[in-house]
Formats: structure tokens, C-alpha cells, sequence
């Protein structure tokens, strides 16, 4: 079942109403509480509608029939940037209590519950004043007397159990430095319902359960503080920003300012930035322009607008020579490189992006020619963060065994000294534009995505006639424009970040003790039993009809096409299956990992890379427990050279042994890195508790197995798979019979296919008694 839209007719009196709304809202142009801005335009690819009301709050609105649902977002322009200096983390903790309810949600009698939290707040307030550490234990159990009182009142978790009684997908928010983002997925017949609670939700929220939900605060820090990841990255942007709070607060907070929590200084924040003219909602989703915008004036129209600070500047000094910083963590050694860039709106912008995706695109740029694709690193890459004040451009990467850190910071430097000095191949700046067009398309088929541009330009102050142009601002880029961008922001002055495989010590935030508050499941406010008791309009269900939706065709020699029409764009999208996986083949995960790496007898690995960027399509090979599969994604005009340069590669493959004997270092060095990752080695012992001695971790290749591989073997496994009945999965604008016809042209030479091995199971343990693993 797929979702559709079709609203089943209601009786004559409910459908009299809703066309007496109907003819109401004809008078749009007219409706007071609100403007348009602008929109729709002719070369918007998401012919976006973009609205303010009275109060200041801009509204973003796109059409997406692809479902009956619609994704939402409500921007806060204040994140972790914004936070006072002494009172670091109040815009995550902000995002943390915007789900705890308002005076009508989350709560059974808030007239009764408020003296409580009046009281709490106070007590916060003494306590964060208070140094004595008696005198403060002393305040801190009265507030947790004072919590238990209130609880009585309080009903946890209301705002996510009523969006997902409305059928909810996504309850989610995020806190970066220049924003705080709430987004939500839900039913397109719940628009109005979501209209009600939010409005609500911003316009009196009340920051009830704080110190039970300090403790959820705490552990998010903790886990940062233990995070192999953050850890350098923290250590790194503190050192490139020594002033500005990019650099000097993280989004988190300092751990000293958690410890001491505010409760007023969070209802000052709050009236500071939570105000809208400085919020926006985004919305794209199976809309009516018209009906969304009228629901979103009568409701939020109301929220009082407040005067919003004028924007801070933070002046860096600049970088003239390279700075180093080093942290210590039990994983593999790890290198960032850090330089400072333009900010978002800067003109060099789009030349700053070129020139990264001229490093690493994933395919064939110079980091991953020369550095991924040769094996001269077990990993590498690059990323930029352009911010409102400042853009960053990252270099990483990871260490092969016995490889200094220093070595790897010197390789991806002379990638860098490459595009300074004008060494950029002729086809790679158009290949990236191709590249780009094909991704914004595939983009613009998701809600979120669509929502993600629009907020993006909304955050960054980003007039939206210019953000819709990113693309053609990217065609007009030079390779002229990328060399002096290399030249101007690559200089001498660089953070170089190392992260030795070492012990350390991250200092943890003490969780304080929390009282054991007796909570009534049961319970459920009166505004939550409206909201469930609003009619809405039935969604009937789209099933997906064989011959409409989608065909199925059986070719004699064993192949089963799967095709469904694109209607969206000219982007195909095809995957190859077969039910040949580790379990039949233990050699087939090592297969699929050298494909990537495997040459033809006509080109080398990098030519091959540079053949499937060059025609824009994404190559992917991935084994699975029982099955195999390939996917190509590309533009259908390129389907056949696709299927041809596939066919190539299976059927005339070559790898030299040094790839391939760097692979299997590569691939064991992994395997004792992933016994010093927390996260992973809790995965493997899920798996151990579930499946005793059949756990997956313990029917991988053993090491000496690994070790005495050969790339015929290798090359036999894949055959052996891809010999073997399979069928394919093809969405685009081709018709099935040109699908069929192009893959028999160009599939591999096997006419019958075999039945594929039995697909295999793994059992599952019932232990008889209560089990606890300690590793």
C-alpha cells in the first residue's frame, strides 16, 4: 500500500459548510492578517508561495501531490550564537522544553499546577545564585518536593502521544548555531488540527517535568562528551573561532552552565527571540495555498510580536599560520583540516562549493581519485558549513595501519595545491553541474528536502528569487573562479586537527538525584480530547494496482521487470537483485567492496569513476544477509551508456593485487577498530543475545580467510550471483519494453539463469530465564 489522495465524499450538510468556507475564501487576495511576498515564479522548481502576517511571521508554502501528507517546520532565527556567554545552551534546552506542553496541553488543571512551577522557578533562581554546596542541596530538595507536587498535575509525553495518535511519521527538532527547527509529518487532514496545536505550543508554553528532563539534557552531553566525532570537531572550531561563538559555544552548552540550570534565564530567552517576526513555518505537502494560509492567519495571527535584538558581530582574527590541536580517544586516528571561508551570502559562494565538490564528490574528484580510489588512505574527504558569519572548509581523513597523522594532513594538502595551481581536468566542472541537477531534482521529490531549502534561505537571510538560482549561479562558475577562490581562502593560516588512538578521560556531567514521581498513564488534558474529537476528512487509502501503478513482466530466460513511470522528473532509477547473499556466500561482502574499487580491461578504476560521473549516474553495490543488488541512478538519456558501462565492468573486470591486498588491510584494520566503538560492539552483542553462535559477527570471513582471498575468487562469487535468477526494479520515464529491451543488450552473457541457493535464517534464542551480557 502506497499513500494517495482521494477524499470520500461527505453528507450534503458537512459538504454545505465546506463549500460556504470555500466560497469565504475566494475573497484570498483580500484576506486581512496577511501579505504575499512572493511567488509563485516560472523558474522555481518548487513554485513556492511565500507569505508575512501582520505580527511579522513569514510563511514559505510549496505544492507536492506525491502524497496525502504534508511536512511542516517552525523556525526560531536564534540558535546556539544566540546564547548569553555565561548561560551557554539555553536555545537546546529551549528545543528540549517546546515539547513539554502550554497551559492547556500537557497538563490536567494548570491553575493548580502553576503555584508549583512559580515556585520551582524561584527556586532555580536561589539555587543558581547559591555557591554553598549544603545551602544548595538544601534548595535542591525543596525543588524536588516542589517537582513531585506539580507532576500530580502533569501529563508526560502528551504532545508526542497526541501528534502520533494523528498519524504522525516525524516528531523531530535541532539546535544549531543559527536556528532552533521544529518539523513534523503528518496526514494532510490533520493540517488544521496541527494549525491549533502549535499555535498553541509557541504562544503560551509552559517548561514543566525541567528536572526530569535535565537528566535527558545531561546524558545528551555526556554522550557528546564520549563521542569520537564531536570531540575533534570541538577542539577544532574552538581553535578557528577564538572569539566568535561558532567556536566558543558549543550548541550543547558548557558543561559548567548545565550543571547550573536557569529557569528564568530560559522565559527570558524565550520573550527575547521566540517572538514572530522572528519565526517562520514552512510547509510543502498535498496543500491548498488558499485554505493553509487562512488556517495559519486565524491562528497564529494572534501571537504578539516583540522587538528583536539587532544582530551581534563578532570580529576574527585573522589566520596566518598553520595552528595544531590534538585530542586523545580509543579509535582510529582521525585528521581534520580546518579553513576559514566566506559566509553564506558572499559572492564567492557558489565558486566555494565547486571548488569542494572539485575535491570530493564522492566519485571523481581529487581527493577521491587520488587518494580514496588509489588507497594511499583508508579514508578521506571534504565538507564545507557555510554560516551566516563565516564559512568553514573541512579536509579529513583516516590513517592507513602504520601511516603517520601528519602524512595524511600532507596528502589531502597537495589536493588542494593541485586546484590552486590550475590542475582541473576539462570535463570535471560540467560533470559537478550535471552532477548538481541531477540531485536537485531527486531532491525535490521529498517534502523534507523541499522544506530544508526553503528554511535554509529563510535562516540565512536569503532573499528566495536568489536561493531558487542557486543552479544557474553554479553553471556560471569558471574553473577560473575555483582557482582564485583555492588561492584566496587556502592559505598558510589553517587549523590541523589530529585525534590520536589513545586513552581519555572526557569529564562527565553528574546526573542529580531524581525522585521517583508516581505518573498516571491514563491521564489526558481537555485540550488533547478536543483535538481527537475534531471530524476530519476521511483519507481513503491508494492501493497500488498491478497494470496502473506499476507492471510486472517475466522475460523467458528468468528476469522479472518491476516498472513504475517517473512522472516527476527524467531521473531513472534501477536496481538489480538477486537472492545470493553473505549467508549463501560468505565472500560476497569482500565482492561487492571491490567492485568499487575494480577497473575494466579498457580503463583503470579511476577512468571508470570518471566514465560514471561523466554520464551522471550513482553506481552502488551492496551485499545483504540473502541477496545482492546493484543500483544505478542517473538521467534516463543516459540509461543505455548506464547498462553498457555496467555490462563492461562485470564482464571484463580487472584489479591488480595491490588494490586488492590494500583492500583486505583496509577491511581488517575496520575489524579492530570496530572492537574500541562502544556503539558497535552493543550492536554485535544485541546480535550474540539474539542469535547465540549463528550471530552475524561471528559468521564473517575470519581473518586468515579474508587474508588468503584472490580477485578470481572474488570475481567467481559475483558471477555466481548475478547467474542466478534476478530481477530488477526500474522506476523512470522508459517504457517497460525499452527497460527490457537495453538490459538483455547489455546484461551479462548467462541466457538461462540458475535458481539461486535457499534463502537461510538465522534462529533466534528464547532464552528460558532473564539473561544480562557485560562485555
Amino acid at each position: 500500500m502506497i499513500d494517495g489522495h482521494h477524499v470520500v465524499k461527505k453528507p450534503k450538510s458537512q459538504m454545505l459548510v465546506f463549500l460556504l468556507m470555500c466560497v469565504c475564501l475566494t475573497a484570498f487576495p483580500a484576506e486581512p492578517g496577511f501579505v504575499r511576498l512572493a511567488g509563485p515564479h516560472p523558474d522555481d522548481p518548487l513554485q513556492a508561495q511565500l507569505f508575512q502576517l501582520d505580527n511579522g511571521l513569514q510563511v514559505y508554502l510549496s505544492v507536492n501531490r506525491e502524497r496525502p501528507r504534508f511536512f511542516a517546520e517552525i523556525a526560531v532565527r536564534a540558535g546556539s550564537k544566540n546564547d548569553p556567554p555565561e548561560v551557554t545552551g539555553l536555545a537546546h534546552y529551549m528545543e528540549h522544553l517546546l515539547f513539554k506542553g502550554s497551559q492547556r496541553l500537557g497538563t490536567v488543571d494548570y491553575k493548580k499546577e502553576e503555584a508549583h512551577l512559580k515556585r520551582i522557578e524561584s527556586l532555580y533562581e536561589e539555587h543558581f545564585a547559591t555557591k554553598e554546596v549544603d545551602k544548595r542541596r538544601e534548595i535542591y530538595n525543596e525543588i524536588t518536593r516542589e517537582s513531585t507536587a506539580a507532576a500530580a498535575y502533569a501529563v508526560p509525553n502528551e504532545f508526542d502521544q497526541l501528534y502520533r495518535a494523528m498519524g504522525a511519521r516525524e516528531i523531530n527538532a535541532h539546535t544549531w548555531h543559527e536556528e532552533v527547527v521544529y518539523k513534523i509529518d503528518l496526514p494532510i487532514n490533520c493540517l488544521e488540527n496541527w494549525a491549533i496545536i502549535e499555535s498553541d505550543r509557541f504562544a503560551q508554553p509552559v517548561f514543566r517535568l525541567f528536572q526530569t528532563e535535565l537528566e535527558t539534557v545531561y546524558e545528551e552531553m555526556n554522550r557528546a562528551l564520549d563521542d569520537k566525532d564531536r570531540s575533534i570537531q570541538y577542539a577544532v572550531n574552538a581553535q578557528l573561532f577564538k572569539v566568535h561563538p561558532y567556536g566558543q559555544q558549543p550548541t550543547l552548552g558548557h558543561v559548567e552552565h548545565l550543571k547550573n540550570p536557569s529557569i528564568k534565564r530560559l522565559n527570558e530567552f524565550y520573550r527575547t527571540w521566540y517572538t514572530p517576526n522572528n519565526m517562520a513555518i514552512f510547509i510543502s505537502g498535498d496543500i491548498d495555498i488558499e485554505r493553509t494560509m487562512a488556517m495559519i492567519a486565524r491562528y497564529c495571527g494572534a501571537w504578539e510580536p516583540r522587538p528583536v535584538p539587532e544582530k551581534k558581530t563578532w570580529e576574527e582574527p585573522a589566520l596566518k599560520e598553520r595552528e595544531e590541536v590534538r585530542v586523545q580517544y580509543r579509535a582510529e586516528p582521525f585528521v581534520l583540516l580546518a579553513f576559514r571561508t566566506a559566509p553564506r551570502l558572499h559572492e564567492d559562494a557558489e565558486a566555494l562549493l565547486m571548488l569542494d565538490m572539485v575535491l570530493d564528490n564522492a566519485v571523481a574528484g581529487l581527493i577521491n581519485l587520488n587518494l580514496n580510489q588509489a588507497q594511499r588512505v583508508r579514508e578521506s574527504g571534504s565538507f564545507p558549513m557555510p554560516m551566516n558569519d563565516y564559512g568553514v572548509q573541512y579536509l579529513y581523513g583516516v590513517p592507513k595501519e602504520g601511516q603517520s597523522l601528519e602524512e595524511v594532513e600532507r596528502l589531502l594538502l597537495e589536493q588542494v595545491e593541485l586546484v590552486k595551481q590550475g590542475k582541473i581536468d576539462d570535463w570535471l566542472i560540467p560533470a559537478i553541474i550535471n552532477d548538481y541537477k541531477k540531485r536537485e531534482k531527486t531532491a525535490f521529490e521529498s517534502d523534507s528536502a523541499r522544506v530544508g531549502m526553503m528554511r535554509d534561505s529563510w535562516i540565512g537571510l536569503e532573499p528566495w528569487d536568489h536561493a531558487f538560482r542557486s543552479l544557474q549561479r553554479m553553471e556560471s562558475v569558471t574553473r577560473d573562479d575555483v582557482i582564485r577562490v583555492a588561492n584566496t581562502y587556502f592559505s598558510d593560516g589553517y587549523i590541523a586537527g589530529f585525534r590520536e588512538d589513545a586513552p581519555h578521560d572526557p569529564p562527565i556531567v553528574e546526573k542529580p538525584p531524581l525522585p521517583e514521581i508516581s505518573i498516571d498513564a491514563g491521564k489526558q488534558s481537555t485540550f488533547a480530547q478536543e483535538i481527537m474529537n475534531r471530524p476530519l476528512e476521511t483519507i481513503a487509502p491508494h492501493f497500488l494496482q498491478p497494470g496502473t501503478d506499476f507492471q510486472k513482466i517475466t522475460d523467458p530466460s528468468g528476469i522479472t521487470l518491476y516498472h513504475a513511470p517517473n512522472a516527476l522528473n527524467d531521473v531513472f532509477s534501477l536496481s538489480i537483485v538477486t537472492d545470493y547473499g553473505t549467508r549463501q556466500d560468505g565472500r560476497m561482502a569482500i565482492a561487492g567492496r571491490l567492485l568499487d574499487r575494480t577497473g575494466t580491461v579498457a580503463m583503470d578504476p579511476s577512468t571508470l569513476r570518471i566514465a560514471w560521473y561523466t554520464l551522471g549516474t550513482d553506481f552502488s553495490a551492496v551485499a545483504g544477509d540473502n541477496q545482492f543488488s546493484i543500483a544505478l541512478t542517473g538521467l534516463d538519456e543516459h540509461f543505455g551508456p548506464s547498462l553498457a558501462l555496467l555490462n563492461d565492468m562485470l564482464e571484463n573486470p580487472k584489479t591488480d593485487e595491490e588494490t586488492l591486498e590494500e583492500l583486505k588491510r583496509i577491511i581488517l584494520v575496520q575489524r579492530e577498530d570496530a572492537k574500541k566503538d562502544p556503539e558497535t560492539l552493543s550492536a554485535a552483542l544485541v546480535d550474540y543475545n539474539r542469535h547465540g553462535q549463528d550471530s552475524p559477527w561471528l559468521r564473517m570471513l575470519p581473518a586468515d580467510a579474508v587474508r588468503n582471498l584472490t580477485a578470481e575468487e572474488l570475481q567467481e562469487a559475483l558471477r555466481s550471483a548475478l547467474g542466478c535468477r534476478h530481477y530488477l526494479l526500474y522506476s523512470g520515464t522508459l517504457s517497460p519494453v525499452e527497460v527490457l529491451e537495453q538490459y538483455k543488450t547489455h546484461r551479462l552473457h548467462t541466457e538461462i539463469l540458475a535458481e539461486p541457493p535457499q534463502y537461510q535464517s538465522l534462529p533466534v534464542r528464547a532464552p528460558e530465564t532473564t539473561e544480562i551480557y557485560f562485555l
